[in-house]
């Protein structure tokens, strides 16, 4: 098998990469929320998630099995193979979801070891409207996983016929994936009519199903994977995980309704739109910009979501009509579902502010002791001596010593530390305006290279 960092090798003839890859594909990590965006939804389901193969890549089973891993749109390129690889292969407003279709004719091989960082949805409602749109783009790939010679082809012989098996196999998987939900559903109701404990044990065995993938990672986690972790330490860890799992699954369970509602929809609407009306098949909003909209209200979660609150109507209903014996059974998830806009609403808003936890009077006075002997050092050591820069270090045995250097983080620190200081009243106004434009005076006064400062100046000679 070729190494993933050698350079492919191209057929012009037959535009085929026949070994190496034109695209890398890293692991893609969920970034850590900034500013307002930070929410319930971000913490839950931005974790540890089972067997997502997108937002935790560890290993392919393609890439083992065959060779070839599957491309998910965040990739290192080859440009020239690349672009060889893809010209004429689709026609102009025909595809929508493109990342496994190039990867397909690119060669995608998975490389682990890297890492990008990806933004996560902060909001419910975002997260659905972005596997909406994957899903109608994995659908848009039907001509081609039917074989249609004519799929898009602007070249003779470059064609749907040039997908391998193992390709459309993919394909077939991302459509497979989409039905899962829908599925679900349907098991989950059908069990509904079964007779006593039949019903029982069909809910039962569909819940866990579902429960399984976000479980995965607290199982894992069981046996300490690591030497020199206290047990004390392990089951902190273990206990944050099982928790974490529960609370995906319930909410996996929660959305459940919605979710195959959505995807049904977008099936729909891919099919009625490739095979009737030939339009709208690029409709696209990013998430960026769903992120822009207004936040999720309980009267539009409602309207948006009011498919997930039918499917629970019409199952309440066919069950109290046909099978009451079991309402006791389906009552608590069609309740859930009647109840998922109201909590997508709560689960997308952002925590509680942190640091509310209240304090006692001791704790405050030895908090607000350690703030100010921490002060303190800036106070005295931050002087005209040293050009109003932070010494690096200020060593007392054996004997004072003050380390006359300073780096960027230090810079950066001490501005801060004035913010901070008359926050706490150590500092007036004119105190922080007076060293804060002395500290910048100096900053723009030192060498840069490129702009860009050294990483250490002596604060006495700069």
């Amino acid at each position: 098998m070729a190494h993933p960092l050698n350079r492919p090798r191209f057929d012009a003839s037959s535009g085929q990469v026949l070994d190496g890859y034109a695209v890398l594909q890293p692991r893609v990590a969920p970034s850590l929320p900034t500013g307002l965006e930070g929410s319930r939804f971000q913490q839950i389901f931005s974790s540890a998630s089972g067997i997502d193969p997108y937002a935790a890549a560890v290993s392919d089973v393609y890439q083992d099995l065959f060779g070839e891993g599957s491309y998910a749109g965040k990739g290192i390129y080859d440009i020239d193979a690349f672009e060889a690889a893809l010209t004429g292969r689709v026609a102009d407003g025909s595809l929508l979801s493109h990342d496994l279709f190039e990867g397909i004719f690119a060669r995608a091989g998975l490389v682990s070891d890297i890492q990008v960082v990806e933004e996560f949805p902060a909001r419910y409602d975002v997260a659905a409207a972005r596997q909406h749109r994957w899903v109608r783009g994995d659908w848009q790939l039907l001509p081609w996983i039917l074989g249609r010679a004519d799929a898009g082809a602007e070249i003779s012989g470059r064609g749907s016929a040039r997908i391998s098996l193992i390709g459309r196999w993919k394909m077939l998987d991302n459509l497979r994936r989409s039905l899962t939900a829908p599925a679900s559903v349907a098991a989950l109701i059908g069990g509904w009519f079964l007779p006593g404990s039949a019903a029982l044990l069909w809910t039962g065995f569909i819940a866990v199903t579902i429960a399984l993938p976000a479980w995965l990672p607290a199982l894992a986690a069981i046996v300490p994977r690591r030497a020199g972790i206290t047990v004390r330490s392990h089951l902190y860890a273990l206990r944050q995980d099982v928790r974490m799992a529960a609370t995906q699954s319930a909410f996996l369970l929660i959305f459940l309704a919605h979710l195959a509602w959505s995807m049904c929809d977008a099936i729909a609407r891919t099919l009625f739109r490739l095979l009737v009306s030939r339009r709208n098949l690029l409709e696209w909003v990013t998430a960026a910009q769903a992120s822009l909209g207004s936040r999720l209200r309980f009267a539009g979660a409602y309207w948006r979501m009011g498919g997930a609150v039918l499917i629970a109507g019409m199952t309440g209903f066919a069950v109290a009509s046909l099978q009451p014996g079991n309402l006791w059974l389906a009552a608590p998830v069609i309740a859930l579902w009647a109840a998922s806009p109201a909590l997508a609403v709560w689960i997308s808003r952002a925590p509680p502010v942190a640091g509310r936890v209240p304090l006692s009077e001791p704790e405050i006075r030895t908090l607000r002791r350690i703030a100010r002997r921490t002060w303190r050092y800036f106070e005295n050591f931050v002087t005209a001596e040293d050009n109003m820069l932070p010494p690096d270090n200020f060593q007392e045995v054996p004997a004072p010593v003050i380390a006359a250097r300073t780096s960027p983080t230090n810079m950066g620190l001490a501005l801060l530390a004035n913010l901070a200081a008359r926050d706490f009243g150590y500092l007036s106004d004119g105190g922080v305006i007076r060293r804060t434009q002395d500290t910048l005076a100096t900053m723009q006064r030192v060498e840069r290279h490129r702009g860009h400062f050294f990483n250490w100046y002596d604060t006495r000679t700069l």
